[in-house]
């Protein structure tokens, strides 16, 4: 072979070996985020079956999930104390460190907006919601 036939042949070879890698890159990474989206699902799914009778508020409560590219939680889910809160609570803290690493992994950027924590829990329509404070 020819000098710039060889070149050309390496360039080709170089340029379907970054494309599989590429390929294999986003494949990984769909499967990543559709881990936490299944994971996030379970965890809202036990958050919604919550129940609340309005009458006792001690066991409402809510929690921080995820993991914000710049700091801190991605929001808050509200619940009560009517789940398996063990497990709950389990899922949430390991959503969270899934979500935190695939941020890193994925070099994830973010808006860095400040997620503001709520000032409490409300039973309204027989489930936990989230209240925040109001400042007139």
């Amino acid at each position: 072979m020819n000098r710039p036939n060889t070149f050309l042949y390496t360039l080709v070879l170089l340029f379907i070996a970054f494309s599989i890698s590429s390929c294999d890159k986003e494949k990984q990474q769909n499967r990543d985020e559709e881990q936490l989206e299944q994971l996030y699902a379970k965890i809202k799914g036990l958050a919604e079956s919550s129940t609340c009778d309005g009458t006792s508020d001690n066991q409402l409560k809510f929690t921080a999930i995820g993991a914000s590219p710049c700091g801190g939680p991605s929001h808050h889910l509200a619940y009560s104390t009517s789940i398996n809160v063990k497990e709950f609570e389990s899922l949430v803290k390991r959503y969270t460190a899934m979500q935190n690493s695939y941020n890193k992994k994925w070099n994830v950027a973010g808006t860095c907006e400040i997620v503001i924590a709520p000032s409490g829990t409300k039973c309204e329509n027989g489930k936990p919601v989230l209240v925040y404070a109001t400042y007139n």
